[in-house]
């Protein structure tokens, strides 16, 4: 039964563009919209997940990341005439580089000193962005970034980019599992439950923290890529400290470390306030209600709910 019904979940999923046209085809392209943002946000919250959930750095720098590897996306892009194949994973590359060079210095920081390194570094990537005119072209963006090929294909309307969304969260919950559950999340876990002991084990908390780090750092490249290709615009307002808070509600609310957790957070966070058109004040409203909730009902998140709603009940 189970497996039935994640089959058919993964069918509705898949089918959610000819779904939408047959039952609300006025507002198809609004709703595509709205699914298209929740699956980058899903991919952006596990990269960010890494990080936070697995080995225990409450990073900050998150937005500079996706803003580094959306700016070169955007900017191999439009001047240098890179195809998409080869700007994504050059993005990837440079949020990796720049997480690799400041993780050094930053991991040597105590905990909290850490996150407040990684506040300053998201920070002062936003101020470049602003006034580096010559290459961000500061408050006035980056227009005209082209569609992306794929095999020749252009990859034009909302479906095809659905799905090439789609495909990228699929690609990172695999990394992220893969990461997390074999031997090297074994390691991720022990540096993140006793520091001390994990040492004692020979395991290198900086190496595996700095690990973490940039892969989380290269996804979050990607994905900004992927999230310019889309929007054809980039400014620097998408790399703001509030990229972070909302990371940090779709985390702690679905659930810190849980891959289902994260993604059902994202769903919560994104479409369900857009799919039900609230004005931007109710919807602070009601993440702090469902926050409320969490913290009082579940401090594990709603991944602690599903779990205690799918484990067999025993009987008497």
């Amino acid at each position: 039964m189970r497996r039935a019904g994640w089959l058919a979940l993964g069918l509705v999923v898949a089918t959610a563009p000819w779904i939408v046209a047959a039952v609300v085809p006025r507002q198809q392209r609004y709703i595509l919209h709205v699914l298209i943002f929740t699956a980058l946000f899903a991919a952006l919250a596990l990269s960010y997940d890494l990080v936070v959930g697995h080995v225990g750095s409450l990073s900050l720098a998150h937005p500079a990341f996706f803003g580094v590897g959306a700016y070169t996306a955007a900017i191999l892009a439009t001047e240098q005439r890179w195809p998409f194949a080869a700007d994504v994973p050059a993005a990837a590359l440079a949020a990796a580089l720049v997480a690799a060079v400041v993780g050094v210095p930053l991991f040597r920081l105590a905990e909290h000193a850490f996150a407040v390194g990684t506040l300053g570094l998201a920070l002062v990537a936003s101020v470049v962005a602003n006034n580096w005119v010559e290459v961000t072209r500061g408050p006035l963006c980056i227009t005209g970034i082209p569609k992306p090929r794929l095999a020749g294909l252009a990859i034009t309307t909302l479906p095809a980019y659905y799905w090439l969304a789609l495909a990228a969260l699929a690609g990172v919950a695999l990394l992220y599992r893969g990461l997390t559950t074999f031997r090297l999340g074994r390691a991720f876990h022990a540096v993140r439950d006793n520091e001390p002991l994990a040492g004692a084990a020979a395991i290198n908390p900086l190496k595996y923290r700095l690990l973490a780090f940039t892969i989380a750092a290269a996804l979050a490249g990607g994905i900004g890529a992927l999230y310019v290709h889309y929007l054809s615009v980039m400014c620097p307002e998408e790399m703001t400290v509030a990229l972070t808070v909302n990371l940090l509600v779709i985390v702690f609310l679905g659930g810190v470390g849980s891959l289902r957790g994260v993604i059902v957070g994202a769903v919560l966070f994104t479409a369900l306030p857009e799919v039900l058109r609230l004005a931007p004040t109710w919807r602070l409203v009601i993440y702090g209600i469902l926050l409320l909730l969490v913290v009082v009902r579940s401090p594990e998140g709603i991944e602690s709910l599903l779990r205690r709603a799918s484990a067999p009940r025993s009987a008497g």
